[in-house]
């Protein structure tokens, strides 16, 4: 697991030879134990590496034999040792002990297709000195990061992470209002956006070409595909398949030279990972979960019992308010833009008191949205007639809005940041002005790219696949982990147990309003009764009762300071009301728009923010 950073001029121009270790320094979290550096006349890449294999003969950048390809890598690449024996067969041996030794003579092997034969999770840049190109690539579910920017004069410069990016000199800090936008429905930047104008990311299972005086080439190798073809799979069978499937994804993860744990939340996605991975290795591993006070929010208790099933040694700390308060600006400087998602505390602290034990942990990420986990797609499915207790969960202003289609029947229940009628409250014209569009829902085009043949469910999932699952949630899982120098695996996430549940039907998921019923039969194999029943509790954080009353003080001295209120994004007259009342319905709203001014007053005002 590492950090990467580059700049490409194509030899045009000389590189930004100091742009590489500047951008390391600042994710020096990512790889604390080694750096690494190629630079020449076309180019100047940069790795921050932390070692988990090929600890003493690991190191990149790495090439080929001629040193005409150049590559740098983030993630694991696990089926690396077939890789090699491939390689063999045609005749090049892989010099270097780590997975990222075999993708510069893949790459020279066989092109831009060479990412299809990769399993794992990875951002990887690859330059050909030779044919003056240079190409990124992200794994299939989106599990690692890149961002990067195409400067005026051709050069492209990339990172793994925005702070990192923003280091080179050469690129413009004007903050994106369509990105803005999205992020206060959403809570999150949705890629291919990012909170600056002149900023991308690379989005899940895409190749990204660029060459001198060429425009970019964008090329999707690999999409999640609900097209629920194997209807005439008996239960059974799907069930040992799927069981097989996921035995060899978490024994494929397993491989480590360093200590490995688990996190356990003691829900069924995580649970079932811990208790394949403690048989499988044979041994006792350590497992972690995080509890709080508040007992509508605490699993502790259930994850502790997992732990003595599996026999792990088992770790849990346990967050309160003042956890909150010091987590939001680390949070934002390894975002690097606004980000909305409280779970993200609770990730944080798992992450540390993780990295006090373990290097490399296994976790149950994924799972809900394949298996159709989500309490929102029974919601969905009661639209337009919700249940009342379901009520609360759905913006009826964006409903009545809507033409009835599926994006905009979705966007009523996905959206809990800002909602509409919130927006049209405190937006100044000035702002709605800079919007290419509005009021706009984005999911329509996102809609539009799935099968309008294919099940509304189906449809649902595999939106929240291309968008909910990288964006919202692996964000989450990737900086709060790579902020404390731990790599998360996630088996759920590997693409031959994605294939296989998506193109089950959407009805073998969800049961009769049970979620995750396909993935239950398979758990029943391995978990007690308790585990499987109980009600399922999302990770979360006791927003609410915090917002009210220990942080209360803060978000509202923020939001209501003159550079908050002189912004331009809202109305102040409106943008104090709105504060001054904080009703608890509007609890997601107040973080959001928190979140937002916090990430201003370290960004954009020169604030320095307080990362350790």
């Amino acid at each position: 697991m590492c950090g990467i950073a580059g700049t490409a001029t194509f030899g045009l121009t000389p590189p930004l030879e100091r742009f590489p270790a500047s951008a390391c320094a600042t994710m020096a979290h990512r790889g604390p134990d080694e750096a690494g550096f190629h630079h020449d006349d076309q180019t100047a890449l940069g790795m921050c590496r932390l070692r988990v294999i090929g600890l003493d003969d690991g190191s990149q950048p790495v090439y080929t034999e001629d040193r005409g390809v150049v590559c740098v890598l983030n993630g694991e690449i696990y089926n690396h040792r077939e890789l090699r024996k491939l390689l063999a067969d045609r005749g090049r041996y892989v010099h270097g002990g780590s997975d990222a030794h075999v993708l510069p003579l893949l790459y020279d092997e066989l092109g831009e297709d060479f990412v299809s034969e990769l399993r794992g999770m990875f951002a990887i840049a690859v330059y050909d000195t030779r044919a003056r190109t240079l190409l990124l690539a992200t794994d299939r579910a989106g599990k690692k990061p890149l961002f990067h920017s195409r400067l005026p004069d051709g050069t492209v410069v990339f990172a793994s992470e925005l702070a990192a990016l923003m280091q080179h000199p050469g690129i413009a800090r004007d903050v994106d209002p369509e990105a803005v936008d999205q992020y206060l429905s959403y809570r999150v930047v949705p890629a291919p956006h990012t909170i600056y104008q002149q900023v991308r990311r690379v989005e899940p299972g895409t190749v990204l070409t660029f060459g001198a005086g060429r425009p970019e080439r964008s090329r999707r190798y690999w999409q999640f595909d609900f097209a629920a073809d194997l209807v005439d799979v008996t239960g059974a069978e799907a069930v040992d398949r799927l069981e097989e499937l996921l035995q060899e994804s978490v024994a494929e993860r397993l491989e480590s030279e360093v200590p490995l744990g688990a996190m356990l939340s003691g829900g069924l996605d995580s649970s079932l990972v811990v208790a394949m991975a403690s048989r499988r290795l044979g041994r006792r591993m350590h497992t972690f979960s995080v509890g709080f006070e508040h007992s509508a929010f605490d699993e502790s208790a259930y994850a502790r019992q997992v732990a003595e099933y599996c026999g792990t040694d088992h770790h849990t700390y346990r967050i309160g308010a003042g956890d909150a308060r010091q987590a939001v600006d680390l949070i934002l400087a390894h975002m690097g833009e606004p980000y909305a998602f409280p779970s993200a505390i609770a990730a944080h602290c798992m992450y540390r008191l993780a990295r006090e034990h373990v290097t490399v942990v296994l976790t149950g990420d994924g799972s809900d949205e394949i298996f159709c986990g989500y309490n929102r797609y029974k919601v969905f499915q009661q639209l337009p007639d919700i249940a009342p207790a379901h009520a609360a969960r759905v913006d009826a202003e964006a409903l009545a809005a809507g033409d009835g289609g599926i994006a905009d029947r979705y966007q009523a229940v996905l959206v809990d940041g800002v909602r509409g009628g919130i927006k049209d409250r405190l937006y100044s014209g000035a702002f709605t002005a800079k919007l290419p569009r509005y009021p706009y829902n984005p999911l329509r085009d996102r809609f539009a790219r799935t099968c309008e043949s294919t099940p509304e469910l189906s449809r649902v999932m595999q939106v929240d696949c291309g968008f909910w699952l990288p964006d919202a949630q692996l964000v989450k899982i990737d900086r709060m982990a790579m902020a404390h120098s731990v790599e998360p695996r996630s088996p759920f996430l590997d693409h031959r147990v994605i294939e296989y549940a998506t193109r089950l039907p959407a009805s073998a998921h969800l049961v009769d309003g049970n979620e995750k019923a396909l993935l239950k039969q398979v758990a029943a194999r391995w978990l007690p009764h308790s585990v499987l029943n109980r009600r399922k509790q999302e990770l979360a954080v006791p927003l609410e009762g915090w917002l009210g009353r220990e942080l209360r003080e803060t978000i509202q001295s923020a939001l209501l300071s003159e550079p908050s209120l002189e912004r331009g994004y809202f109305r102040p007259d409106a943008l104090r009301a709105f504060v001054r009342e904080f009703r608890p319905e509007h609890s997601y709203a107040l973080w959001t728009l928190y979140m937002l001014e916090r990430w201003h007053q370290l960004y954009t005002d020169g604030r320095s923010p307080e990362t350790s």
